[in-house]
């Protein structure tokens, strides 16, 4: 199975949730987004990172999913969010992901974050939710096992 973690980040927190899922999860690309082209036709399963600023993901991933609907559709799929507030995670969803998609999709989570602007010297780690991370990571590892 080829899978891939394809992220887009301001604060890095979407890049720090993709490295601990990539030491979780072993061989997988990491992808950066917004500064890489993916074909998400090359891999059985699909990670897809984002942050969240005022609701919306990053423009790269929102590109992502609108350039590359049908054939997410046809792909196992999991998502991620890094956003100041979980709490606001299916709002996030509601108004990002094409219905279709989220409803297919193998599980979408949260992992917390941080503010974007955080000041320096703050423990930006602090609002990623690592526990959620090995949650995450289990679910693919099960969903891994459904396909094989």
């Amino acid at each position: 199975m080829k899978m891939m973690i394809g992220y887009a980040t301001k604060s890095g927190a979407a890049r720090e949730c993709a490295e601990l899922l990539k030491q979780k999860l072993a061989e997988c690309d990491m992808i950066d987004m917004e500064r890489n082209s993916v074909n998400p036709a090359e891999y059985d399963i699909v990670i897809i990172g984002s942050g969240v600023r005022m609701g919306k993901l990053y423009k790269p991933v929102r590109k992502f999913l609108k350039d590359n609907h049908a054939i997410l559709l046809q792909k196992k799929v999991a998502c991620y969010l890094c956003n100041a507030y979980p709490e606001n995670l299916q709002k996030a969803v509601d108004k990002n992901f094409p219905k279709e998609l989220a409803a297919s999709a193998v599980c979408i989570e949260s992992f917390g974050g941080y503010p974007p602007y955080a000041a320096k010297g703050v423990d930006k780690s602090a609002g990623i939710k690592t526990e959620q991370i090995a949650l995450f990571a289990q679910k693919i590892k099960e969903e891994l096992k459904l396909v094989n």
